[in-house]
């Protein structure tokens, strides 16, 4: 491998690696449908609740990025 392969692999792999976090902090913000509980008390459309909200109140806003 020359210096230039090296040089571009080293970059490559180093947008890699962000891009891999940036994919788990996204796979943490995911919410599924087990996340929510159907409202009883809805009156007309269906409410739904967030089951465990802790777990999201660590998530960073947008704008704190």
């Amino acid at each position: 491998m020359n210096i230039t392969e090296s040089i571009k692999f080293n970059k490559l792999k180093e947008e890699n690696e962000k891009l891999k976090k940036e994919l788990e902090e996204l796979k943490q913000q995911q919410l599924y449908k087990e996340d929510f509980y159907k409202n009883p008390y809805s009156t007309g459309s269906i409410d739904w609740i967030l089951v465990d909200s802790s777990k999201y109140d660590k998530l960073s806003n947008k704008e704190d990025k």
